[in-house]
């Protein structure tokens, strides 16, 4: 699809005022002139008419202005919606292309068990990717039309999150994952929305480490808060891009170099999850190329 030309604001702004102030100034010398041959004096009548007109043509002026202003939106909006399927047509083409691969090599040849088992192993991670892909898009339309999309049970962080560890042995085979988890820490969460935000949160550590990943997990209590800190060895974020990789479609331009068939939708569920169970989230004091560390604070739950 071709994108629409968008020419620039000031140049329109100012040729805009350019042409108000020469048509004022013709009205004024024009209506100033035509008293002068009537010989007639300039009386307080014609100075209201004059600043009546002048208002007028100044009130045009701003009608169209704001028309501007609304076009150049709309330029925008189309922009982001071009980039947006794009990015989701990349997404979902890569891992769909790369399954009918292995699909097709398994039916074709014969081959040893062993390579049959890596062909698997691929072609369930590849599933798992378009699982999240499908999961993220479904939670966020889910979080946008329901007021109360959860039902909250009191859930033992140690017992989820080791649960969630024997449940993901494929996400996590390739992950040097250490834990420290406090005892007697429960947290009021939905157990399957919450696997979601721990899925996106070590994917992210997955496709944004440069070297083999790893993924440090702590859990602690303090001040009747839970809080959950995901640390990684990524790439990193600059500390002035901290609040904008929470929004919808937003992704740092490292990360799309380093990994391309993202789509900026996994930390704005994250979030939006993590809101929607009254919680926070935040990026740590990292910086660039140290790593990453997220620490989400949760409502605890006490007896």
């Amino acid at each position: 699809m071709k994108q629409p030309r968008r020419w620039p604001t000031i140049i329109i702004l100012i040729a805009m005022q350019i042409a108000w102030l020469i048509i004022v100034a013709i009205g004024v010398i024009w209506y100033i002139h035509y008293r002068h041959i009537q010989m007639r004096p300039i009386k307080a009548w014609d100075i209201v008419i004059i600043t009546e007109v002048s208002i007028l043509l100044l009130l045009i002026l701003t009608g169209i202005y704001a028309l501007f202003i609304l076009y150049q939106k709309q330029l925008t909006l189309m922009r982001t919606q071009i980039n947006i399927i794009s990015s989701i047509t990349h997404a979902f083409k890569t891992p769909l292309a790369t399954m009918q691969l292995y699909i097709e090599t398994i039916k074709k040849r014969d081959l040893p068990e062993g390579t049959k088992e890596e062909l698997l192993d691929g072609m369930l991670a590849v599933n798992q990717r378009l699982k999240s892909l499908v999961y993220n898009f479904l939670e966020s339309a889910r979080l946008n039309y329901k007021r109360r999309p959860y039902t909250l049970s009191p859930v033992s962080a140690s017992g989820f999150i080791k649960n969630y560890i024997d449940t993901h042995e494929m996400l996590l085979k390739d992950v040097r994952l250490t834990t420290q988890i406090e005892d007697d820490v429960t947290i009021s969460l939905d157990t399957d929305a919450f696997e979601m935000v721990f899925s996106n949160l070590i994917e992210n550590a997955i496709h944004y480490s440069t070297s083999s990943p790893s993924v440090e997990i702590k859990v602690w209590k303090r001040n009747k808060r839970a809080y959950i800190e995901f640390s990684d060895s990524g790439i990193g974020i600059p500390r002035e891009r901290h609040r904008d990789v929470f929004k919808m479609f937003q992704r740092l331009p490292e990360a799309m170099s380093l990994w391309g068939s993202g789509t900026g939708m996994g930390l704005y569920v994250v979030k939006a999850i993590i809101r929607a169970h009254g919680g926070s989230i935040r990026v740590s004091g990292m910086n660039k190329d140290q790593g990453t560390s997220f620490i989400i604070r949760m409502p605890g739950v006490h007896a």
